[in-house]
């Protein structure tokens, strides 16, 4: 599961000097010696000016640390975090449009010529796919099989689980992969825009250049809104098939099948080998990436027979004859579906926004569709970009690695053998922190002439080249993945569960986001790398073993309880508001809440020990701890509005940024000694603080 994570850094450091005085009497051969002190604790905390000190902490932390910054900005302002990224993705986009490589001139002449009519991009994209309509079952398979060759996935996508040694065939094939805008709308329930805006467009200037009479015919504006509602429908069945509270890691997870190395990835007995068999001719020593290809592909007729379950997958999960229930409405969803898949490419459609807008949105679309290619053509100012930070970062992780060993050495609800497979999966996890060297192998070429939205087609053409090259070869296969779906650019970190590593991404370690000279913002950020670590043992990272394969490594008692820890945790962020009068929604937010905890934990230990280590008790220990709260609270600093409130609401995993610092506090005993919080909203007693990793 790639999640995307956002952070606030941004303060200065003010550090307690160590004061001696002494008395020097008249013979300098008995000068006093000076009494050793603790350091002076400063009378004010370091990012005081923001702080609201008529808001007691035990009601409102975040507001107790941030009020009188929200007291004087208004709802949409970007808070430190956002404006670090705008100023960052901006350096990068500037970049692109100064470089003198001929693939990035390329795409900026095209960036920046007139634009074209939507009529004439649609009949770009019609010409340059072909697409043929269906007459039954067997030729929609094959044109959906032409798309996916082209990177597009109209209806279902290729999947494959090599480690299963069975399984249905809802976990061979998947779902359709939707347009990031159509799963926005559709989650956001905005599907009257996207009925309107989108897709009846879309239909209608297909019409215009495939069928022109069509459009004149009588009862056509009749005959549109019914096309409209079956490609509508067929959307929602999609995005309802993804996000209907199934547990689709099973068929999902395995979308990186083709970097694994064969032999091992392919055990005996498995359906993948099976197939893969069966389409080399029998012999079972002869599975190689081609017939693994072969035997996945729906223009192949290994997985695409006469199978019960396939046909009730169609159906069911695929649409056929259900929703798209006669081949025009499957060959109406295929050229809908193409267009939309270029859509934010057809500057026609940027009508009434700047130039500058329109080039900022074109550029981060081609992030979206080729993260390959722009990591490619931004390599050089990304690396700059993080190369401050990466050393410091990396013995960050691993000094957060040590202290996450001890606490699982020590956690009781552990058993013994479950204790030594979570110590495993640790020590077996990968880090990757910024820009590499060197960028995995694949290149692009654009024809002089292309259009833009040709331009596009043939690099999602080209990506799905790429991957296929790709299939079966072991030689850095993960960091071959992570630079083939990864956007370098975006101010994120991740942990993937199915290949149990880490990943910092360079905006997180530009000097601004991880200073070398402010160790609170230091420490503080760690959290979010610890975060990152936690995601690989919380309820969805724990179903993963060390080599990212599904496998249950848990006894039943430790399961028990660490499930009853979940449900502890769900209560917790159910008594708190996404906004106002909507509660939040502790289930769909478990996960990144947990790792939150553990972030916190990890980060938070290991701040508190170096200070110890360093001398510091008493007065001077409590007032950095303080200081580390308190810039906890200021790295989720943000002032959205209540529409995107409701829409995070609606569509992220994540708590809003107020709950991911009042409900995190509150798990730690040290916070109420701090801040002398006894009770209040936010006060726990003492049992119902939960304790996980």
């Amino acid at each position: 599961m790639k999640k995307i994570m956002q952070w606030v850094l941004a303060a200065t450091l003010i550090s307690g000097a160590s004061v001696f005085t002494s008395c020097v009497d008249s013979s300098i051969d008995n000068p006093a010696v000076p009494e050793p002190r603790e350091p002076a604790v400063p009378d004010h905390f370091i990012n005081e000016a923001l702080m609201d000190k008529t808001v007691k902490p035990g009601d409102g932390f975040y507001m107790y640390a941030l009020g009188t910054w929200f007291n004087s900005h208004k709802e949409g302002d970007l808070g430190y975090m956002k404006s670090y990224n705008a100023i960052n993705t901006k350096e990068v986009e500037k970049s692109l449009f100064a470089s003198d490589n001929p693939l990035a001139r390329h795409l900026v002449r095209n960036i920046e010529a007139p634009a074209p009519s939507l009529n004439e991009d649609v009949k770009a994209i019609l010409d340059y796919l072909d697409i043929q309509k269906p007459t039954g079952i067997g030729m929609l398979l094959t044109e959906i099989g032409k798309l996916q060759d082209k990177g597009l996935n109209p209806i279902f996508s290729k999947k494959v689980d090599l480690h299963m040694q069975s399984h249905s065939c809802q976990e061979i094939v998947s779902r359709g992969i939707q347009t990031q805008l159509v799963e926005a709308l559709l989650g956001t329930k905005m599907t009257d825009l996207l009925k309107s805006s989108y897709i009846k467009p879309i239909l209608t200037a297909i019409d215009n250049v495939a069928d022109p009479e069509r459009t004149k015919a009588e009862g056509y504006e009749a005959e549109l809104e019914e096309r409209v509602s079956a490609i509508l429908a067929q959307e929602q069945l999609i995005y309802a098939t993804a996000h209907g509270g199934v547990d689709t890691s099973d068929s999902d997870r395995q979308g990186l099948w083709n970097v694994r190395d064969i032999p091992d990835y392919t055990e005996t007995g498995s359906i993948a080998r099976g197939r893969a068999t069966r389409a080399g001719g029998g012999v079972e020593d002869e599975v190689t990436r081609e017939t693994l290809w072969e035997a996945f592909h729906p223009m192949a007729g290994a997985i695409f027979d006469e199978s019960p379950a396939f046909k009730k997958y169609m159906e069911q999960k695929g649409g056929i004859t259900t929703v798209l229930k006669t081949m025009d409405n499957c060959y109406d969803y295929l050229r809908y579906y193409a267009v939309m898949s270029v859509f934010s490419y057809m500057k026609a459609t940027y009508a009434g926004k700047s130039e500058g807008a329109v080039k900022s949105e074109i550029v981060a679309e081609l992030k979206r569709t080729s993260p390959f290619l722009m990591n490619k053509l931004s390599a050089d100012v990304l690396r700059k970009m993080g190369q401050a930070g990466a050393d410091r970062c990396l013995t960050m992780l691993e000094k957060l690695r040590t202290v996450f060993r001890q606490r699982i050495e020590t956690l009781d609800w552990l058993s013994d053998a479950t204790r030594q497979e979570a110590l495993k999966k640790l020590e077996a996890m990968q880090f990757f922190v910024g820009m590499p060297d060197n960028l995995s192998e694949g290149e692009f070429t654009l024809d002089e002439g292309n259009t833009l939205v040709e331009d596009a087609l043939s690099i999602i053409a080209q990506n799905e080249a790429i991957r296929h090259n790709m299939c079966g070869k072991v030689e850095q296969h993960v960091r071959a993945l992570i630079d083939y779906e990864t956007d370098y650019s975006v101010q994120n970190a991740f942990y993937a569960c199915d290949m149990n590593c880490l990943v910092i991404l360079p905006q997180f370690l530009c000097e601004g986001m991880f200073p070398a000279d402010d160790e609170y913002t230091q420490y503080v950020v760690a959290t979010v790398f610890a975060h990152e670590m936690t995601h690989g043992f919380d309820d969805n990272g724990a179903k993963y073993d060390e080599r990212g394969y599904l496998r249950n490594w848990w006894s039943s008692e430790s399961k028990a309880k660490f499930e009853a820890k979940q449900q502890e945790m769900i209560a917790l962020y159910n008594r708190m508001e996404a906004y106002p009068g909507q509660p939040a929604d502790g289930k769909k937010t478990l996960g990144e809440n947990m790792a939150d905890y553990g972030g916190m934990t990890l980060a938070y230990s290991l701040f508190k020990q170096k200070k110890i280590d360093e001398g510091l008790q008493g007065a001077a220990l409590d007032y950095a701890c303080q200081e580390f709260f308190l810039h906890y609270a200021k790295l989720w600093l943000e002032y959205p509005t209540l529409d995107l409130k409701k829409a995070l609401y609606l569509t992220d995993v994540h708590s809003i940024a107020q709950n991911r610092v009042n409900v995190i506090v509150t798990l730690f005993d040290d916070w109420y000694r701090l801040f002398n919080v006894t009770d209040g909203k936010l006060y726990l007693a003492p049992e119902k603080r939960v304790q996980i990793w």
